[in-house]
């Protein structure tokens, strides 16, 4: 099976199903679907089955991956293929070297009011996640999001900013 050819067109969950248990069995490679991510008439579709696939196995991605993919949320402006990727971010235990890095951009993401809602979403649970032990910076994250909540209330951001902002508060005064 072409894999290049499959998702340079609209799939549906059904396939990406298969197509999980394809990369389960070791007949499609976490490699080739990173790279397929660069490649514009697939990136979408790949990222789909990228976060798909992470969150069933979280453990697929390997360091070189998930670095590749901190790299590619840096430079893409493809909204459907950041927000995909942030979201498997979510799934995974993301390396040290890379935390400063993926704070820095998930804080720009927070502070872009262009930026979509779904990737605030995703991109405050990875921050929230990699400033475990920061305070200054946890604190930094609540009064943006507090000031997000004001100024773009919608439920999904509201929701998620609240779970946040009140783990935050719990750890703070302990």
């Amino acid at each position: 099976m072409e894999l290049k050819k499959k998702l340079s067109t609209r799939i549906g969950k059904d396939e990406i199903d298969h197509l999980i248990q394809l990369v389960n069995d070791n007949k499609i490679s976490i490699d080739e679907i990173i790279k397929l991510l660069r490649i514009k008439e697939t990136q979408f579709q790949a990222s789909w089955l990228l976060t798909h696939t992470v969150e069933k196995n979280p453990g697929i991605l390997k360091v070189k991956h998930i670095k590749a993919l901190a790299k590619i949320i840096e430079k893409t402006n493809h909204e459907g293929l950041e927000r995909n990727i942030w979201r498997s971010l979510n799934f995974i235990e993301i390396p040290s070297y890379l935390h400063e890095t993926l704070i820095n951009t998930g804080f720009e993401k927070l502070e872009n009011h262009k930026t979509a809602v779904a990737i605030q979403v995703f991109s405050m649970s990875v921050l929230e996640k990699l400033l475990i032990n920061e305070v200054e910076l946890q604190l930094a994250l609540k009064a943006i999001l507090e000031l997000k909540m004001e100024r773009q209330p919608s439920p999904g951001l509201k929701s998620r900013a609240t779970k946040i902002i009140n783990k935050i508060n719990s750890q703070i005064d302990h």
